[in-house]
């Protein structure tokens, strides 16, 4: 009985490899998942300046993060495609500096909401691994 369910199995898959589709078997491997977002409790304040600038920039409010990505609101309009470096304190980290690039803009009166994706380095992604578990353990500062 095993024996014919083997011949089976190898009649289709070749009867879709025939076909032009992968069996059931050889499917392609799915992409990795994005974690959500974890809102702060607290507006974390950031200084997002040019990269490679040390000087003035613009001031943020972060209200979410994950390990990839920033969400934060402005009073000034940032611009998409531009990179830039955060510079904050991180409670239970210390003063970090993460290089990051805007991905999306909405334009509001009251302030506008931008999405950072963090460019990161082995240092950052550090940063961030770090941060995170103290928020998922509520235990930073």
């Amino acid at each position: 009985m095993t024996e014919r369910l083997g011949i089976l199995q190898k009649f289709q898959a070749w009867m879709m490899a025939l076909a032009g589709r992968p069996a059931e078997s050889e499917a392609p491997a799915e992409p990795p998942q994005e974690q959500p977002l974890l809102r702060l409790s607290r507006l974390m304040v950031a200084m997002a300046s040019p990269k490679g600038s040390r000087g003035g920039g613009t001031q943020v409010m972060v209200d979410a993060l994950n390990r990839d990505q920033i969400s934060c609101k402005s009073r000034e309009l940032l611009k998409e495609g531009e990179e830039l470096e955060l510079a904050m304190l991180m409670q239970g980290v210390g003063h970090v500096r993460i290089p990051v690039l805007v991905e999306w803009v909405l334009l509001s009166s009251f302030g506008h909401s931008a999405g950072l994706r963090i460019q990161h380095n082995e240092q950052t992604r550090q940063i961030m691994a770090s941060f995170v578990s103290l928020l998922e353990n509520n235990s930073r500062g």
